[in-house]
């Protein structure tokens, strides 16, 4: 597919709206009491301290996180995106054992590093995507035309602004159909998450009849 073919078919390419401030902010202040857990443990001082300091830098890495996915629709799709969040959320778990000293500090403090280093995994997963992202007019009474869709797993027919088909290609590059709703009009969203180039974005089969869609637009059919 060619995103020249995707225009002829009334598709516009739109460019996702990235906000990585609000992920870098929370996320740099969380290392400084992750610092302070190090700094802890290996001079032995203000133990008590340590697991409310682990705690807290996990909370504010989970925000980053949740920042990092709310800025591109259907992120948690991604495997290593969802995994990333969890494995922060166990993180959390993980330091109110230390203070219960089922686990030793150490120990934490290694599952915390090995969990931000999984969510900035992640977060280059969602920034650095090509951002193939199109759109075109849709009547919001109109129904998908699933039966143009082959080997989509159908979510919903009906216009709506949650994903309403989404087609794998692996566990971490998907494209979805979903509704948005901008200035009292209704668009229709074509979303490829995982591409990094345009030779990639080519070769994906996506399995559309694309006339099908162009026939159903509201405005081709006045």
């Amino acid at each position: 597919m060619d995103v020249r073919k995707m225009r002829s078919f009334g598709w516009t390419h739109v460019k996702p709206e990235l906000h990585p401030r609000r992920v870098l902010y929370p996320m740099a202040w969380g290392f400084l009491p992750l610092g302070f857990c190090f700094m802890m443990l290996m001079f032995g001082s203000y133990d008590g301290f340590i697991p409310w300091f682990g705690a807290f830098s996990m909370m504010l890495m989970l925000i980053g996180g949740l920042a990092g996915v709310s800025s591109r629709f259907g992120t948690l799709n991604a495997s290593k995106v969802g995994v990333s969040l969890v494995s922060i959320c166990f993180g959390v778990m993980v330091w109110a054992l230390v203070s219960q000293g089922t686990v030793s500090g150490w120990f934490g403090l290694a599952y915390s590093c090995a969990s931000v280093y999984l969510l900035f995994k992640a977060l280059d997963f969602i920034f650095k995507d090509a951002g193939y992202v199109f759109e075109r007019e849709w009547d919001a009474k109109q129904r998908l035309p699933h039966e143009s869709l082959h080997d989509w797993d159908i979510k919903s027919a009906r216009f709506s602004q949650n994903c309403m088909a989404i087609k794998r290609f692996d566990g971490n590059t998907f494209v979805q159909i979903y509704g948005v709703v901008r200035d009292d009009r209704s668009f229709l969203r074509f979303d490829l998450l995982g591409c990094r180039s345009r030779l990639e974005f080519k070769e994906f089969n996506f399995g559309v009849e694309w006339p099908d869609f162009q026939l159903l637009s509201p405005r081709e059919e006045e």
